[in-house]
């Protein structure tokens, strides 16, 4: 259950840096004392400074990017919807951005409930309407392959669909429907291949439990 994706140094970097940014501007949200603000101001001035060490964009602009944003800090949560027809179909989208293939899927809204939201973004980005039917998992992105320097967590869904056709969208190529035994594992956006497992897992074992990660 808990075999982690190692990951790349440069994310291991970027991921450090985010945890050290958390630390600092949480810890200001409570300190009074002018040693420890500047202790906390300090931590997230390197925390910029080892962003920059996994990023393109130089120290200045990021500690700027940092020092303007000082809202308390938590993981993002995400969702991917795996939308399984009745003969066990899976329907993937191949993303804009990388052209790679994966689950449809996105951030949650403030407002809307996880599985609200797996909802939302399989109409947005493939055009079918579905009825969520289980959670799957919750998976840590610094364990599943994901590439973010934010901290995720990625809620993934099972999910019938309702109606609609496939429709792509700004955000979307291609739209298409795989058999379980063709999904191009190889094509997969980062992550998706170790969520899709669990799909695999669940939709030969029904009575699989729900991923989630100890540690």
């Amino acid at each position: 259950m808990n075999e982690h994706i190692p990951q790349p140094p440069s994310l291991r970097i970027a991921h450090i840096a985010d945890e050290l940014r958390a630390l600092s501007v949480n810890g200001l949200q409570w300190a009074d004392d002018p040693y420890q603000i500047e202790r906390y101001t300090r931590i997230r001035a390197l925390a910029a400074e080892l962003q920059s060490l996994a990023d393109t964009r130089a120290p200045e602009e990021i500690r700027a990017i940092f020092s303007a944003d000082l809202a308390y800090k938590t993981p993002l949560a995400v969702v991917d919807t795996a939308v399984l027809d009745p003969t066990g179909r899976l329907l993937l989208i191949q993303r804009a951005d990388d052209r790679l293939w994966a689950m449809p899927g996105g951030a949650c809204d403030v407002g809307e409930t996880p599985a609200a939201a797996g909802a939302r973004e399989v109409w947005e980005e493939t055009g079918y309407t579905v009825e969520i039917t289980r959670l799957l998992g919750v998976f840590d992105s610094r364990h599943s392959g994901t590439v973010s320097s934010r901290h995720l967590y990625h809620f993934l869904f099972a999910a019938v669909p309702v109606d609609g056709e496939a429709t792509t969208s700004n955000e979307t190529l291609d739209v298409r429907w795989f058999e379980l035994g063709d999904v191009p594992w190889t094509e997969l956006s980062p992550g998706h291949a170790f969520r899709i497992q669990q799909v695999l897992a669940w939709w030969l074992n029904p009575n699989t439990r729900a991923y989630f990660d100890w540690a």
